[in-house]
């Protein structure tokens, strides 16, 4: 899947996943989340350009909760 993003539950959670990923030299964005993907999320997630596996392992390691997955391009 391209462009996948990870669903965070608050922009908080986004500021805070975007940070530590940072410190691992993974460049990620906080977007909206697509609409079609807004479920139980509040509507920001984390765009990873990069290995997006390597992303999610650390930010649970950190204590970041991921709702999901989603892809910008999914209809």
């Amino acid at each position: 899947m391209e462009n996948q993003l990870l669903m965070l539950p608050s922009i908080t959670y986004a500021m805070k996943g975007r940070d530590i990923l940072s410190r691992y030299q993974i460049h990620s964005y906080i977007e909206r989340t697509p609409m079609h993907s807004k479920t139980t999320s509040c509507g920001y997630s984390l765009y990873v350009s990069g290995d997006i596996d390597r992303a999610e392992k650390i930010l649970k390691e950190n204590s970041i909760r991921i709702l999901g997955r989603t892809s910008r391009d999914a209809r």
